[in-house]
């Protein structure tokens, strides 16, 4: 319970607190010096190497201003990693080469896709393959295999620029495979453990397109891994417009409530605490690999992991250093991803919640206790008002910090928000915990429990499909310049007061 001396002022904004939620974190100036030089160097027009004249940057401003350093070598760095990244010299491949398939095998609405390396001819760029459903045999991870292919160039589509995405990711070719007579698998490499976790989830989507129609095994798929490329266009849609489409994506709260099952679990055994939490941190990592090791995952995974280490470590866990640690550490492997909707998204919604949610929580049962449905002091003894307390005003206060932590990305790459969100969010959230839970026992017990899934399947898209209609009430703007959320977010990450101690950190 937060002391009266910390919730005192809700949002204290006084000069002299300016800038306190980033200075005293290495890890989250780190995480913000490599999002600022990835970006500087995507938009710079220097004549010379932009990543040359920002690294000189860093090193002046680091020895200049020691409290800002971790900022000033993230600016280098990143300026410096992507500088790197984004400028393979660029060869059209030959009409035979041997590839090897560095991603999971993917399904699409026509097919699948394959994202590959060039073995033969050795380039430093990638290339999708694409897989009509007719063919057999399809390769996998770790497979090296010889193509003939007619390659070809991406395109912008309306509306978005497919062809910059996938250059940001070092895809410049593309090519589609008609017949199992255009490759041939040189080697395999079935044995390799990252297979498993293909497999792992290839059975999973066997076991519900088998038991289950179309859009509720998709659905159900989405929920527990994230939607995959097949998904159906209009629901994705409408769980988007209703502003529930992060519970198609594998985020934190999905780590959570896999996490609180396992640990559930693990309490009925005899393990010793430092196993239950080797046993926790290892199922967060493993969920990460079924689910494709997606950044928002991945950011949830490493959270946890800091978070779950640090009481064994005798340290105190801080989220927001969590939360910088998990940035920088993408922003080192993938540093294209600052510019995808999914990494910006999963970061700033958490952000929110870290930063306002026991402020909000507090605010909203202060409120209820006005109103007379919550008591002044104490715990409320009745079953509405423990309901009120423990389950509607949690959920709102999350669901209010994560839709104002995501609006202006949303706004800008939309431009669409609904101002229903936090409605749908009640509504669909609070189910999401069954559902995961009846997934997964679906799965492993082959098809036991299909009802009772498609029961909620049918909530969950009734939910998105009301709330995404267009009679809802939304802000809708042709375009919003790029200045005014990149200066919303400095401002936030400036003037936020500290998160209260104590605060309980699920995220």
């Amino acid at each position: 319970m937060l002391s009266q001396r910390q919730l005192g002022s809700l949002f204290p904004l006084r000069a002299g607190r300016i800038g306190e939620v980033v200075r005293p974190r290495p890890m989250l100036q780190l995480a913000l010096g490599l999002a600022l030089g990835i970006s500087l160097v995507e938009w710079s027009a220097l004549p010379v190497a932009p990543s040359v004249v920002l690294a000189l940057v860093g090193v002046i401003v680091a020895l200049a201003l020691p409290a800002w350093a971790f900022l000033a070598i993230g600016l280098a760095l990143g300026a410096v990693r992507y500088d790197l990244w984004r400028s393979p010299p660029v060869q059209t491949p030959p009409p035979v080469a041997t590839l090897r398939a560095v991603g999971t095998l993917e399904p699409t609405r026509n097919g699948y896709r394959l994202l590959c390396a060039f073995e033969q001819p050795a380039l430093p760029t990638y290339a999708l393959v694409y897989f009509r459903p007719s063919v057999r045999g399809l390769p996998d991870y770790g497979d090296v295999f010889r193509i003939e292919a007619s390659w070809r160039r991406p395109v912008r589509f309306s509306g978005f620029d497919w062809a910059r995405y996938l250059e940001r990711r070092r895809v410049y070719h593309i090519t589609t495979v008609f017949s199992e007579r255009q490759f041939t698998v040189l080697e395999s490499g079935a044995g390799r453990w990252q297979r498993r976790f293909s497999a792992a989830r290839q059975s999973l989507r066997q076991t519900l397109r088998q038991h289950l129609d179309r859009d509720d095994a998709a659905l159900v798929e989405g929920m527990l891994v994230g939607a995959a490329g097949d998904f159906p266009p209009q629901l994705r849609e409408a769980f988007h417009k209703s502003g529930t489409g992060h519970l198609l994506a594998t985020s934190g709260l999905h780590v959570m409530m896999a996490l609180q099952m396992v640990y559930l679990l693990l309490r009925w055994t005899p393990v010793p605490f430092a196993g239950r939490i080797g046993l926790v941190i290892a199922a967060a990592w493993g969920y990460a690999l079924l689910a494709g090791l997606r950044p928002s995952i991945v950011r949830a995974a490493t959270m946890t992991t800091c978070a779950l280490c640090a009481p064994l470590l005798g340290r105190e866990a801080d989220s927001l250093n969590a939360l910088g640690f998990a940035g920088a550490l993408w922003l080192l492997i993938a540093p294209h991803a600052i510019f995808e909707v999914g990494f910006q998204y999963s970061f700033c919604a958490v952000l929110f919640i870290l930063l306002f949610y026991g402020r909000l929580e507090y605010a909203l049962r202060r409120l209820a206790a006005r109103a007379s449905i919550l008591p002044d002091t104490g715990k409320p003894k009745s079953l509405v008002g423990k309901a009120v307390r423990n389950g509607l005003i949690p959920l709102l206060s999350v669901s209010l910090c994560a839709q104002a932590g995501i609006s202006l990305v949303q706004l800008y790459h939309f431009g669409y928000m609904s101002l229903l969100s936090p409605v749908a969010n009640l509504l669909a959230v609070p189910l999401a915990y069954p559902m995961l839970a009846l997934g997964f026992w679906f799965w492993l017990s082959q098809g036991v429990g299909a009802l009772p899934l498609e029961w909620l399947c049918a909530w969950q898209g009734w939910v998105a499909l009301t709330f995404g209609a267009d009679w809802v009430p939304a802000i809708r703007l042709a375009a919003l310049p790029v200045w005014l959320p990149l200066a919303f977010y400095v401002g936030v990450l400036l003037l936020a007061p500290e998160p209260p101690l104590g605060e309980v950190e699920e995220f």
